[in-house]
């Protein structure tokens, strides 16, 4: 199982935004073997929206079809402000030995049965808007990393704010959590 980089900001049309290097160096990395711990979203965002509690998740998916099981997983993810102002977002630490279960039984029937196993991981942000919200040429920047300490690369640079905060805002579940 690879590492799927979603995010529901990949779905503005504005594809362009995209860093493709990032996205194939992504899909390179085990999420079977990757150390949740390590995992951490950086965003950079404008005046006028805010990702409120609970509104930045990761959902894991395992699935056996032999068995006819499958398991699915989301944690919100913990906002943390780094030393130079950057707003992260990272799996919780009380989440982490949970997410290494999911991720042994997802590695078992990977090595047991690999053609009857499958998995993804994805991350969603919701933004919402906070008075006017932001202005119409606003911009955002996403960057991730997927080791302890180890470098931030963009995934997503120069996005249109207008455009994640329409998503969201026809978004029924984005509703229910901004103010």
């Amino acid at each position: 199982m690879k590492a799927l980089a979603l995010l529901a900001c990949l779905a503005l049309q504005a594809c362009s935004t995209i860093v493709m290097p990032t996205v194939a160096k992504l899909n390179t990395i085990s999420t079977l073997e990757a150390d949740p711990a390590g995992f951490e979203i950086s965003i950079d965002m404008p005046d006028g929206v805010e990702i409120p509690t609970g509104g930045a998740t990761i959902t894991m998916n395992s699935a056996n079809s032999r068995l006819d099981q499958a398991y699915s997983e989301t944690y919100a993810l913990q906002l943390r402000s780094a030393p130079d102002g950057q707003t992260l977002f990272r799996i919780h630490p009380d989440d982490v030995a949970e997410i290494r279960v999911f991720q042994a039984r997802a590695k078992r029937w990977e090595a047991e049965e690999p053609e009857v196993s499958t998995g993804a991981v994805s991350v969603f942000v919701n933004f919402c808007k906070i008075g006017d919200g932001p202005r119409r040429d606003d911009r955002f920047s996403v960057s991730v990393r997927a080791e302890v300490d180890g470098p931030f690369m963009p995934l997503i640079r120069n996005a249109k704010v207008a455009d994640a905060v329409a998503l969201a805002d026809d978004d029924p579940e984005t509703k229910s959590i901004c103010p």
